[in-house]
């Protein structure tokens, strides 16, 4: 058995204006993200890490960063483009208004039906959520205790599938920026601790500006 935290970047610039960011859209953490980023690696200082995973995107790097900055140990950060962020394509750099005027059928489609969404000139959801859960099936198998740091979408779509719900069902599941969600890989896996914001008391994020 080995435990899982899927851990949520903190709070990027993009976010705080509602522009999708994808994989293109590669802007730093804001300050309030800079201040929960820390907060977040205080919790988790006491962790001791077997390994930390993230996304290549600087959002994420710069949050494994600071989670691997806290220990007394050394842990390297290791990227893999197996979680980072879907490709949205032409929304990419734009925000959620102008992505709704410009897509109105597809933008809903988004909110209710993402397992059929493919972004224009992007990538089809269903194949983000394919690769995630793929990488952390193989994960599952490694010993010990696992930080990764990716993305919303990518944490939503594992969680229903260690739930064993449809992906239709992501929306679902809230997940903030810096938030932790814990997963121990028993057979079968169960999630222990879902969208943990206690560290963030006074600097969560308002996730009705954030473009989802």
């Amino acid at each position: 058995m080995n435990k899982i935290y899927l851990i949520r970047h903190a709070e990027s610039v993009a976010n705080t204006l509602g522009i999708y960011q994808g994989q293109t859209c590669d802007t730093d953490l804001s300050p309030l993200g800079v201040k929960q980023a820390k907060a977040l690696a205080i919790k988790l200082k006491s962790e001791e890490f077997d390994k930390v995973y993230c996304s290549p995107l600087k959002r994420t790097l710069l949050t494994a960063q600071a989670i691997a900055g806290f220990h007394d140990r050394r842990i390297d950060v290791i990227t893999d483009r197996n979680i980072v962020e879907t490709n949205h394509g032409k929304w990419e750099g734009l925000r959620k208004k102008e992505i709704e005027f410009r897509w109105p059928r597809l933008y809903r489609l988004w909110h209710i039906d993402p397992e059929n969404v493919k972004f224009p000139a992007g990538e089809r959801f269903a194949r983000t959520a394919q690769r995630a859960v793929s990488w952390f099936t193989k994960i599952s198998a490694e010993k010990g205790k696992i930080a990764v740091v990716t993305h919303a979408n990518i944490i939503q779509a594992i969680l229903v599938h260690v739930r064993g719900h449809e992906l239709n069902s992501m929306w679902e599941i809230s997940v903030d920026p810096a938030a932790v969600n814990i997963v121990e890989t028993h057979s079968p896996a169960r999630i222990t601790v879902l969208n943990e914001t206690g560290h963030l008391a006074g600097i969560r994020a308002d996730l009705s500006i954030h473009a989802i």
